[in-house]
């Protein structure tokens, strides 16, 4: 009886730490302008969100974690949006930054598209004098998220992708099992896992 009352009080306060995460996330952005869901439907301990039209700046990278993956995008990413473009002009960018992972038989991949946003003011941004980074219209699409607002480790993060894959084949969510995201909203630890819904 003791074991199942803890299980259920962990369970409880991880879904209250995940709910706080999202309303910080959605507190930050309203401050600091940067990507908000146009629709936020708690459900269980994870959030369906519907992103509208957006733009952002990606670069593919192969690497041995998602961390190394990271430092090496975001470099080629920040060059682009100060000046490293055909324009020659800076193309402001804001949160999230992040990757999307590549799933394979339940093992995460050493391919990644690093990316960052750009802002919605910014109607034609120009193409990146580096021909590995590319400019992407990313159309409306709903993810389920967990969101965290403590910072995590590279394994921490690894495994909440893959127990979140869990809980989403669990309830039967309808989701592409191909690919992950890894945002970052804030460099305190506010970072969202999401799996892209199918179907929608």
């Amino acid at each position: 009886m003791l074991r199942i009352f803890l299980t259920v009080s962990v369970l409880f306060w991880n879904q209250l730490a995940a709910q706080n995460a999202v309303k910080e996330m959605i507190e930050l952005c309203e401050q600091d302008d940067c990507l908000l869901p146009e629709v936020a439907i708690e459900d269980k301990n994870y959030v369906e969100m519907k992103y509208k039209f957006r733009q952002r700046v990606e670069t593919e990278v192969h690497a041995v974690n998602f961390k190394s993956a990271m430092e090496i995008g975001l470099e080629k990413l920040f060059n682009y949006s100060r000046c490293g473009n055909v324009a020659g002009t800076v193309v402001p960018v804001s949160a999230p930054w992040g990757v999307f992972g590549y799933l394979e038989n339940g093992k995460i991949q050493q391919k990644f598209r690093v990316f960052l946003e750009i802002v919605p003011e910014v109607i034609n941004s120009p193409e990146s004098t580096d021909p590995t980074v590319k400019t992407v219209f990313a159309p409306p699409v709903w993810y389920y998220t967990r969101s965290f607002d403590k910072k995590v480790d590279e394994q921490q993060t690894e495994e909440g992708v893959i127990q979140f894959q869990k809980d989403l084949e669990q309830d039967n969510q309808p989701f592409n099992r191909t690919f992950f995201v890894i945002a970052y909203f804030n460099s305190h630890g506010l970072i969202g896992i999401g799996f892209e819904k199918a179907g929608e």
